[in-house]
């Protein structure tokens, strides 16, 4: 019957949702500490990131079925804490890219002293790091991560200004070399 058809194919959603966020539950960030820094640095994100294409993939999937009807609220939030979290590990790849390029270089006084607009900004950022990568570290669950508040502005706003500082001392070494023409 199409009642049946259509029951069986709304359990089938419900089942893989159950399924999917059941094997999120334990999902964890790697999360280690960096060199003699004090603060960590997320490792190895690759299966993690594997796991959310798939799971967003799906998630579209089911989101296009006609029988999704009891499901679509759950199934949304669902889809937008993944895609939110994808988002958040971008941003704080990139700009745990640029933190560790750029923390050596900052921890020096001399560097301080060369660049002060932009010692100043990268301390600002470098508080921010290590708050949350000690949030991290302390409760590495994945889908907890994505509830820190505003996390993804943060490593996004970090990112920028290291970009900014990156590029200040860029300008800085550039203006050095050519003194020593």
């Amino acid at each position: 019957t199409k009642v049946g058809e259509s029951a069986g194919k709304e359990y089938a959603i419900e089942s893989a949702l159950d399924k999917m966020q059941k094997e999120w539950e334990p999902a964890q960030f790697d999360i280690a500490p960096y060199r003699e820094t004090g603060s960590y640095v997320l490792r190895g994100s690759d299966d993690i990131q594997q796991m959310l294409d798939d799971n967003i993939v799906m998630l579209q999937a089911m989101a296009f079925s006609p029988f999704n009807k009891p499901h679509k609220e759950r199934l949304d939030n669902f889809a937008s804490k993944l895609n939110l979290l994808s988002e958040i590990i971008e941003q704080w790849l990139n700009c745990q890219r640029n933190w560790m390029y750029l923390e050596p270089i900052f921890s020096s006084d001399d560097i301080m002293k060369q660049l002060p607009a932009e010692g100043q900004k990268f301390k600002a950022c470098d508080r921010q790091w290590r708050k949350y990568l000690k949030v991290a570290n302390d409760n590495p669950c994945c889908l907890d991560f994505a509830d820190v508040p505003d996390i993804l502005a943060i490593f996004a706003q970090s990112y920028n200004t290291l970009e900014q500082v990156q590029k200040g001392l860029s300008d800085y070494l550039e203006t050095k070399r050519q003194s020593f023409a």
